[in-house]
């Protein structure tokens, strides 16, 4: 019961953190709005793991990056209510080129 009340602050949390996107928003700046809170704005990791060059998520897949903002994934909640499809592929796009892929 307790897991879940956290999950639900976290999610109500992040939720009022984040002001709507411009529809054509880079995957940079969707990036900074949205997951720079608990990711790092370098992609070091803070609440949530690094995502940055040589960092261990560096071999996951795109599908995989994909899948976990669209429905979230542990503590991760899902982004399919904020971001839009597209903003979710450039943000994507933008972890895979700062991994150097």
């Amino acid at each position: 019961m307790r897991r879940l009340l956290v999950l639900l602050v976290l999610a109500l949390a992040v939720g009022a953190c984040i002001e709507p996107l411009p529809e054509d928003a880079t995957g940079e700046a969707v990036f900074q709005a949205t997951c720079a809170g608990c990711h790092g704005p370098n992609l070091q990791g803070r609440t949530g793991p690094p995502l940055g060059e040589g960092a261990p998520s560096s071999d996951l897949s795109r599908d995989y990056f994909v899948d976990t903002i669209t429905n979230g994934r542990g503590r991760m909640p899902s982004f399919d209510d904020v971001l839009t499809e597209e903003q979710i592929q450039r943000v994507v796009d933008y972890i895979l080129s700062e991994q150097g892929r």
